[in-house]
């Protein structure tokens, strides 16, 4: 006799089990939602769950810490993440009625085996109005805590940014972490060109806009369905955020150069080169996790690269076979992710001086090791995703002081000759994004 479970997996508990994990520190929140494999279950709810509550969390633990008798008593992480679920959805959706949330986090907490907290769990969610974060913000009197708390970032995180920034452009900074991601999409050259692509969107309903500083890109409003053609699947065009494609355009390599991109997956800088290069000359690409070659693998396929070669290895580590070998070398380094937090939300909450400071040394060696892989005349790019100082302008003065024979590019941008770009994420187009290029004498 087959017995049928009472219970029947949903979004949000779904979204329990996800944000356990991001919350124990051991997942990404993108990569996550991505995987779950459950064909019957809304991803677009549980992403906007999931998301919703990272981005809040310290808000919603806030709130929640002055409901309960006891705030500083443990609760089982699974009952937390029931009750920020429920929180967000009273204070910030409007599309699911109070009584039906409520009733949701007790079925959850039965589902769980949990079922001594429904009784709490009814009272505070019941006594939680949609608005009250105001309420509550009011009672912090500390100006920097209270942006903390209502931005939901750390106290490291939170350092660093006001070390670098303006309260203003700090406000700025914040807003646009909570805010939609935009999507955009760089049309492949070597299989169609811009009109093209516009007028097989036009055809299918696609909705866009023309990019603000990219002449091959487009930003789309209903991103959904660009999956959803043939002629992704062709390789016509590719999902690529605004800096990400810069980066590529500035490293300008000439046709058939030898280009080693050092940190290269997913391989969609990999891949522009290449475009860039007309298919001609050479490009290594090399990513220190071997698993992420095949995502590099099905890029090269799809967009039709013929002279790309994947290897895998610790960029940190010299490798003396690849000294003076390079005409180009783009180093898009391992960083914080200071800018791209509205695509993984959980940097805000969990990212540390500590490892920051971990990042700088292992992106210095990796810039020794890449001047020295380059040849005489040869440029190179440095970039990351980050909008630190000392991730980005300071690991520049330090290359001009620590490293010989070296001189900084200058990057025609906008009409300005620039010593480096630094794009930001409330700027449309881009997510934050940093870029500096060197020509080695």
């Amino acid at each position: 006799m087959i017995r049928i479970p009472f219970f029947i997996m949903n979004e949000r508990i779904e979204s329990v089990i996800i944000l356990e994990k991001v919350n124990t520190e051991s997942g990404y929140s993108n990569e996550l939602i991505n995987s779950v494999k459950n064909q019957d279950l809304n991803r677009n709810f549980i992403r906007e769950l999931v998301y919703g509550v990272i981005e809040n969390k310290i808000l919603l633990d806030y709130i929640l810490s002055t409901k309960l008798k006891r705030p500083n008593k443990k609760l089982p992480t699974k009952i937390q993440e029931i009750f920020r679920i429920s929180i967000f959805q009273i204070l910030f959706l409007d599309n699911v009625p109070k009584y039906a949330i409520v009733n949701e986090a007790l079925e959850a907490a039965k589902y769980f085996k949990l079922d001594k907290y429904k009784n709490i769990l009814n009272a505070i969610l019941r006594d939680i109005e949609k608005g009250d974060e105001e309420k509550y913000l009011k009672k912090i009197k500390d100006r920097n805590l209270r942006i903390q708390t209502e931005f939901s970032v750390s106290k490291d995180f939170y350092d660093i940014l006001s070390k670098d920034y303006s309260t203003k452009t700090l406000i700025k900074i914040l807003n646009s972490y909570n805010s939609k991601q935009e999507f955009i999409i760089r049309i492949n050259k070597l299989k169609s060109s811009i009109e093209d692509v516009k007028n097989i969107f036009e055809r299918n309903n696609i909705l866009f806009k023309e990019h603000p500083f990219l002449n091959n890109s487009l930003i789309i409003e209903n991103p959904g369905e660009v999956f959803k053609l043939e002629y992704f699947k062709k390789g016509f065009y590719t999902v690529q955020d605004g800096g990400s494609t810069l980066v590529s355009k500035v490293l300008n390599p000439k046709k058939n150069s030898r280009v080693l991109d050092l940190c290269a997956a997913p391989g969609s800088k990999t891949c522009h080169l290449s475009e860039i290069m007309e298919n001609t000359g050479s490009i290594l690409a090399n990513d220190i996790h071997s698993k992420k070659l095949k995502k590099i693998q099905e890029n090269i396929k799809r967009l039709g690269c013929k002279n790309i070669e994947t290897v895998s290895f610790d960029a940190s580590e010299y490798k003396e076979k690849y000294n003076g070998e390079f005409d180009y070398i783009l180093i898009d380094a391992p960083c914080s992710g200071s800018g791209i937090v509205s695509r993984k939300p959980e940097i805000k909450l969990y990212r540390t001086k500590e490892q920051i400071q971990e990042l700088i040394t292992i992106q210095r060696k990796i810039l020794e090791n890449g001047f020295k892989y380059l040849k005489k005349g040869g440029s190179l790019v440095y970039s990351t995703c980050s909008i630190f100082s000392d991730e980005n302008e300071n690991q520049v003065k330090w290359i001009l002081n620590n490293i010989e024979n070296v001189n900084i590019s200058k990057i025609d941008f906008r009409n300005k000759e620039l010593d480096y770009i630094k794009l930001m994420p409330y700027e449309i187009g881009n997510n934050g994004f940093f870029m500096s290029k060197f020509t080695k004498k």
